[in-house]
């Protein structure tokens, strides 16, 4: 009863938002880089518009994640945020969702309400994307009690929803299950399709890989037995370098810092006597291992020809660079490499993050600064 007092408010705030949306929107769309398998027939089937609004977007990440974190909540989009994605050119947003979160008190339900309603008033479409706790995440991966928890919070959201157009909202249904069994976390992620289909059957899907949804994690899938579904991947290739400063997962990241892209052993030559000694080896490797366009493209073509072999869209539904360790100019040349091989293996794409360490603006919201680096690498605003 808690659950269902909490979401009963979403779905008539969001119907409202689907009306309101912008006029231009349509004209715009025009000027966004589409996905070419919008012709060639990989989208075949979806509803009309879901293609173009998935060719680029941007990840709002702890809008509703982690919202008892007070440093965050800068970082949360409003309505000028919105109408600067759209100008942009970018067709979407993806909102992480931690589903307890939602549930605590009658007041959250309200705050999504009012977020959504603004980001399709300004014609952005909007990926809903499920991220429980890893604890909840790996409670999953072996016990069935837990999937029949998070399926049954899925129908509840996708009653709220049911009134949603199919075009203006997507449910992905599990971001980065953290699962090591690849066939249980695809059940899992079909179990909670069943939930969200048995209340809109028309409602388009997205399904990632085990782990934490690499390319190699996506390859490994055996696509499902269904109509409307996005296969997404997440792309931080070679983590060492994307990730280098970070204050979480490897330690070793903190210790990583100045290293360029491309790289090469003449590149890391001056930047790895500067590093503290335990991290000298990693960046060493780093320049021997040669990362530059062709590199990552082994990766990309890996991802576009399991789309061709099962006749499905791709999406990588993450990618980006931290700001605060990486030279300026070689996080822009990674984005303009990364988003050219989607872009020329007609993938879709969405940056990560809108905002934080690896944000495309900075500032509080009203008073938003672009960040021209990884304006220039996306190559956001070009027609």
């Amino acid at each position: 009863m808690i659950r269902r007092a909490l979401l009963l408010s979403l779905a008539t705030m969001l119907v409202a938002a689907c009306g309101e949306r912008q006029s231009g929107a349509s004209s715009t769309s025009a000027a966004r880089r589409e996905p070419a398998r919008v012709q060639q027939g990989l989208w075949s089937g979806f509803p009309q518009g879901v293609p173009e609004s998935f060719a680029r977007g941007v990840t709002a990440a702890n809008w509703f994640t982690h919202r008892s974190d007070v440093r965050l909540a800068p970082g949360w989009p409003d309505a000028s945020d919105f109408a600067r994605m759209h100008e942009l050119g970018l067709g979407h947003l993806r909102v992480l969702l931690d589903p307890d979160w939602l549930q605590l008190n009658a007041a959250h339900p309200r705050y999504l309400d009012a977020g959504v309603r603004q980001a399709a008033a300004a014609g952005l479409m909007v990926v809903l994307a499920m991220q429980p706790s890893p604890e909840h995440k790996q409670q999953m991966g072996r016990d069935d009690a837990a999937i029949e928890t998070l399926a049954a919070q899925w129908t509840q959201i996708a009653t709220a929803f049911a009134s949603i157009p199919v075009d203006r909202l997507v449910f992905e249904v599990l971001n980065e299950p953290e699962i090591e069994d690849i066939e249980r976390a695809l059940r899992i992620q079909q179990r909670l399709i069943e939930a969200v289909r048995g209340v809109t059957p028309d409602r388009v899907v997205v399904v990632g890989g085990a782990h934490f949804s690499d390319v190699a994690d996506l390859v490994a899938l055996r696509p499902l037995p269904l109509r409307g579904v996005v296969y997404s991947f997440h792309f931080y290739e070679p983590h060492n370098f994307t990730h280098q400063g970070a204050t979480w997962g490897w330690p070793m990241w903190m210790l990583l810092r100045n290293m360029p892209y491309p790289s090469s052993p003449e590149a890391l030559a001056p930047v790895v006597p500067t590093l503290a000694e335990v991290a000298r080896e990693h960046a060493a490797w780093y320049g021997q291992q040669n990362w530059n366009k062709a590199k990552l493209a082994t990766f990309v073509e890996q991802a576009a020809n399991w789309s061709q072999r099962h006749r499905v869209p791709v999406w990588c539904s993450e990618f980006g660079v931290l700001r605060d360790a990486v030279p300026p100019e070689s996080r822009r040349a990674w984005l303009g490499d990364a988003r050219s091989l989607f872009e020329s293996s007609s993938i879709a794409w969405t940056y990560f993050d809108w905002w934080g360490h690896f944000g495309l603006v900075a500032g509080p919201p009203g008073a938003r600064t672009l960040d021209a680096d990884v304006v220039a690498g996306l190559s956001l605003g070009a027609n």
